[in-house]
């Protein structure tokens, strides 16, 4: 029975080319890139020499594994990419400020988006 559905699978994949379809968002739902650093941090040295905005906490030592892993950001800045057709504060290309652990990723064309409701962005960057 594995071997049938094995076979339907590989025949319906077949037919999907990657480059003739594209996404977009359903309902209130956005699809955003987060940016590997966060672009709107800067690093600022005060007057007495104190370094402020350097990040001190990128490793830590896993409870579960001992091994030292990367952490990630709880908020984080990602780029938008597409929005669904009721969105009414999110445009694409703009960037966000969003709660990362609430993001879905979006398996496509092995890139590295994620969906999440409009609702949960908790800011926008626009230029002035």
């Amino acid at each position: 029975m594995n071997n049938v559905a094995a076979n339907i699978l590989k025949r319906s994949m077949e037919n999907i080319k990657t480059e003739d379809v594209d996404i977009i968002p359903c309902n209130r739902n956005i699809l955003v890139e987060f940016y590997p650093e966060n672009p709107y941090r800067t690093i600022e040295t005060t007057d007495t020499g104190l370094i402020l905005g350097v990040e001190s906490t990128k490793k830590y030592k896993s409870n579960e594994t001992g091994e030292m892993e990367d952490s990630q950001e709880y908020i984080d800045i990602a780029k938008v990419i597409a929005v669904g057709p009721n969105c009414t504060n999110c445009v694409p290309g703009e960037d966000v400020c969003l709660i990362r652990h609430i993001a879905v990723p979006v398996p496509f064309r092995k890139k590295n988006w994620y969906m999440i409701d409009e609702a949960n962005v908790l800011c926008r960057f626009v230029k002035k």
